[in-house]
Order: C-alpha cells, then sequence, then structure tokens
C-alpha cells in the first residue's frame, strides 16, 4: 500500500539517526551547517544551496504569527513565513525563510527552531545542529523562547530514542508546562494536538481523536489560524469521518490558495465524500501549482516530497473514475522521479501495479524487474513480490515461487519499520499461489490480508486498500473460484460503494451464480459510475456483452 508521507519522513528521519547516510552523501555539511548562509554541501538530498537561496514576501500561503525577540521588522515576517510554510509541509520554503530572516538579524534564535522542524524530515544531523545554535543564543531571549527550544530539545531527544516512552512522556509534560503558563498560545497548542499522536514524531499528518480539543481552542482564539484547520483535516480523516473533515478542508484551501498542499487535502476529503471529479481538479491545480514552482524557481521535482505524492493520488483517482490512459500518465511522471530513501524508492511501485491491474503482464514485469534493482531493499522485495504476481499471471508459478521465496528473505531481513510494508505484498502473492494451488491454507491467509487491508482505511491507504481487493478478486476469478471472488467484491462495495469496478465484479458473480436480475442491476450500476471512463476501456466493452447476455429473452 502507499505509504503517507508523514511515514516515508518519519522513517527517513529515523535512518538519519546513525549519521551513515550524512558521511557518505555529504562529506563537508559540518562547513555548510557552521555557515547558514553557505552555497555548499547537503541537507539531506537537498543542496545547502537551494535552501539558502533568498527568497522573497509570498501571499496566499496562509497567513500566521508568533512574535519574536528581534528589532527587525523583516526579521519577523519571514520567520513568521517560514512557520507558515512548516505548517503545510513545505520544507524548502520553510528552511529559505528562516534564512533570509537570519540575514536580517543572525541572532535570531527562533529562526534557527525553525530550521530544526524544516531539516528534521531531512536530515537529522542538520536538525540538531540548527537547535545547538538555538541554544547557543538561548541565554538572551525571553522565557517563552526558552521554553520552545527546550520543547524542541526535549522531542529531538525522543526521536533519537524513539523507543524510550519516558523521553516522549518528557516532551508531552514540557508542553503541558508551557500551555499551564500560556494557555492561550497558539503555537503551543498546536505543538501539543501533534504531541498526541503515538509518537514524538508527531506533525499533524498522524492526527487523533484525542489532538482535537487543542486544535479546536486555536480556532476559537483565531478562526482564521490554517494550520488548525489543516491538522483537523487529518485528525478526522484519520479517524474514518471524512465528512466532519470536509469544512476544514475547504477552509485551508480558502487561508492558503498557493499552497499545493491545501489543494491537495481538500482532494483528499473530496474523493472520500462521493466527489472524485472535484478531488482530481484540485489535485491538478495542486500539480500546476507545483510545477509552476519548480519553474520559477530552477528546481528538480524531485527534491519534494510532496510532488510524487500527489501524482500518485491523482492517477489513482484517474484510475478510479476509469480515466486508465490519464492514470497511467501519471503513474509514470511519478515513477520516472528519482527516489530518495527506501520508502520513497518503495513508493514507485504504484506504476507496477497499475499494469498488472490491467492486465498488461509482460510490461508489469519490467517494471517489477526495475523496483527489484532498486538500491534500497524494501523496494527491492517489494519488486520480487510484484514480479511474482505477473509471472503467475503469465502461467509461470515456478518462476513465481521463486520469486515468492526471494521477497521473503529480503523481507525477513529488513528493518523493523519496514517489514509490515514488505510483508503485504508477500502474502497477496502466496495467497494467490496458494489459490492456483487450491490449497485449504488459502482461505485462511485471504481473511488475514482483508482484515489488515480493512485496518488501513486512511485517506491514501483507502484507494490502494480497495485496488488490492480488486487485485484479489480478479486472481479468483482467473482460475473460477468464484466464492473467493465473490468475497472480495463484497469487500469492495463495503468499501467504496460509488466505485464501477467493485459494480462490476459483483454483477459478474450474480452472472455466474445465474441472478440474472442482480447481475443487470450490478452492471447498470457499473455503467454509470464509469459515465466519465475512456471510450475504449475494456471492462465498458464486456459490460454490454454481458448486459446482452442478462436481457431477459421475450417471446420464447
Amino acid at each position: 500500500m502507499a505509504l503517507s508521507p508523514r511515514s516515508y519522513l518519519q522513517l527517513t528521519l529515523i535512518r538519519f539517526v546513525g549519521l551513515l547516510l550524512l558521511v557518505s552523501v555529504a562529506p563537508d555539511l559540518t562547513t555548510a551547517q557552521n555557515d547558514p548562509h553557505s552555497s555548499h554541501g547537503s541537507i539531506g538530498w537537498i543542496s545547502a544551496e537551494i535552501l539558502n537561496r533568498p527568497v522573497t514576501l509570498q501571499q496566499g500561503i496562509g497567513k500566521i504569527h508568533e512574535p519574536v525577540s528581534t528589532s527587525s521588522r523583516q526579521a519577523q515576517l519571514f520567520y513568521d513565513q517560514g512557520l507558515a510554510y512548516l505548517q503545510s509541509y513545505v520544507w524548502v520554503e520553510a528552511a529559505r525563510s528562516f534564512h533570509q530572516a537570519l540575514r536580517s538579524d543572525p541572532r535570531l534564535a527562533m529562526a534557527y527552531v525553525g530550521l530544526s522542524y524544516a531539516y528534521s524530515p531531512m536530515d537529522f544531523a542538520a536538525a540538531t545542529d540548527a537547535l545547538a545554535k538555538a541554544q547557543s543564543l538561548a541565554i538572551s531571549v525571553p522565557d517563552r523562547e526558552r521554553r520552545r527550544i527546550q520543547i524542541r530539545s526535549l522531542q529531538l531527544k525522543a526521536m533519537l530514542d524513539s523507543g524510550n516512552s519516558d523521553a516522549f512522556r518528557a516532551f508531552k509534560q514540557s508542553l503541558d508546562d508551557a500551555l499551564a503558563e500560556f494557555p492561550s498560545d497558539e503555537q503551543f497548542l498546536l505543538l501539543r494536538g501533534n504531541a498526541e499522536e503515538p509518537n514524538p514524531f508527531g506533525d499533524g499528518q498522524g492526527c487523533v481523536i484525542g489532538a482535537i480539543p487543542f486544535f479546536e481552542r486555536v480556532l476559537v482564539i483565531s478562526s482564521d489560524n490554517f494550520a488548525a484547520s489543516h491538522f483537523l483535516i487529518h485528525c478526522y480523516e484519520n479517524s474514518g469521518r471524512p465528512a466532519e473533515a470536509l469544512q476544514y478542508a475547504r477552509a485551508y484551501v480558502r487561508l492558503a490558495p498557493e499552497v499545493p498542499h491545501a489543494h491537495h487535502m481538500y482532494g483528499h476529503v473530496l474523493r472520500r465524500t462521493g466527489g472524485m471529479l472535484e478531488a482530481i481538479a484540485q489535485f491538478k491545480i495542486a500539480d500546476a501549482l507545483e510545477l509552476s514552482y519548480f519553474k520559477r524557481n530552477n528546481l528538480a521535482p524531485a527534491i519534494d516530497w510532496h510532488y510524487p505524492h500527489n501524482l500518485g493520488l491523482l492517477a489513482s483517482s484517474y484510475q478510479f473514475i476509469g480515466k486508465m490512459k490519464d492514470a497511467e500518465g501519471y503513474y509514470r511522471r511519478a515513477g520516472a522521479l528519482p527516489a530518495h530513501s527506501d520508502f520513497d524508492a518503495f513508493n514507485r511501485k504504484d506504476l507496477c501495479k497499475f499494469l498488472l491491474d490491467r492486465g498488461r503482464y509482460s510490461e508489469a514485469l519490467d517494471a517489477a524487474r526495475i523496483l527489484a534493482s532498486s538500491a534500497f531493499p524494501l523496494a527491492q522485495a517489494t519488486g520480487h513480490s510484484l514480479a511474482g504476481n505477473a509471472l503467475l499471471r503469465m502461467n509461470r508459478p515456478a518462476e513465481a515461487i521463486a520469486e515468492l521465496e526471494l521477497s521473503e528473505r529480503q523481507t525477513a531481513a529488513l528493518p523493523a519499520a519496514e517489514t509490515p510494508a514488505a510483508l503485504l505484498y508477500v502474502a497477496m502473492l502466496r495467497a494467490q499461489i496458494l489459490l492456483t494451488q487450491r490449497s485449504p491454507e488459502a482461505q485462511p491467509l485471504l481473511q488475514r490480508i482483508a482484515k489488515r487491508i480493512s485496518a488501513e482505511n486512511g485517506p491514501d491507504a483507502w484507494i490502494q486498500g480497495l485496488y488490492e481487493l480488486e487485485r484479489l478478486n480478479r486472481a479468483a476469478r482467473a482460475i473460477g473460484d468464484w466464492q473467493v471472488a465473490a468475497q472480495f467484491a463484497n469487500l469492495m462495495i463495503d468499501r467504496a460503494p460509488e466505485y464501477a469496478g467493485a459494480h462490476y465484479a459483483m454483477a459478474l458473480s450474480a452472472e455466474h451464480d445465474g441472478d440474472t436480475q442482480r447481475a443487470l442491476t450490478e452492471f447498470s450500476l457499473a455503467a454509470k459510475a464509469w459515465a466519465n471512463a475512456d471510450p475504449d476501456l475494456p471492462e465498458m466493452r464486456e459490460l454490454r456483452d454481458a448486459e446482452v447476455r442478462n436481457e431477459p429473452q421475450h417471446g420464447r
């Protein structure tokens, strides 16, 4: 399934803790970080020169203000701009803005705190170094800012030792202590809401129900605080309440119309509330904003984590409505981008999965081989699983089993944090092999897979899980196991009752069972849901043929 950006960023951060990648990728990083305006070195996968480029004040990114101790109006304005970008996960522009603030006031400790937040998704060592600079200036700042510096220090400590529950509790307690003294402080409330997440990496994307009161308090204090609306979208989405997220998604895109992520989040919610076409329009706005930004700033698209993520959701949304040509184009755009980590490389699997779904097994096998040859172990393991899927459908079961064994060995060697992502694809392949073998072990494994997919019903996992269910439905139909096919068709209907593919699968099962009326009803629902599909979509031709087969024969 697709990893959320939060999972990707969190696990990227964990991998940087050992500093090994830092040493191999950026040997001159220390020099670069000692000079905040240096044009040498890298922060993670991004050139320090890019992060240090001068920037101007921007409009339409959401307004947020945190008074900091500086006599420079420009430093305050650029600090606030960096803070606004942080709340929308625009790490590059946040860093540029904080550096711009430091040009006006080199002793602005809070700008270094901001850099610590901007750097940590890319490079833990750089984040720690930036905080150290803030700490060196802390003696001359007000108590509130010293608290902000201390809170960030405790968070970084908890991140470094993420299994240490005492460190995590100390971080949360520091926020509670700050709120006891500053009960109406918007930044402390936002940070405390994020700290409700089950680990110290919380940044709003993994928002849980317990965070909602903190963000609602922010909106009482400042009704146009776009950050609180942004995080509340995640809160309600993650708790399976997308309809309640809709008002906050509208507010976010209204308050930050130039931020691609704002349109992207609105698209998130629209596609879960029956507005897939509107969602596509929002994802396309986000895409256009991102392309314009890259061109305007002479940047390679691969530097921004959000760009391939938005392309992936745009592609999967087009796939949902049957526009397979558009879907393939966006999957290919995302897949062509270089990867910067295991999870980044892992998310390049989507093109291969799409080709499998379209029955283009030879092409899917080629795409899986590319994934399996990746430099990143998680992508390698998943590539072998998907290669096995293609080989099985090409009637090459012995080779499929060999790919399964390769994937299992590689998955066993993965870090614990990465293992669950690979295990799903191992299980999917094993289940399909067992199905073809008519093994009694297939059904219990399929039940476990279905249970896991149902449990992962977040905004991104929702549609990916739907397509996994559909893949198993097709596999069952291919070998004539209509009991399993019907089981997974029902699961698809439960997950996305507006999805044409679910009704099409249900119609085929009904037709096989001789339930002509149910088949006609489901075929009709599928045709209606595919109203905007490609004219030459093969399923539409098959659907029309099936409708003819099932029409009542009069006069006989």
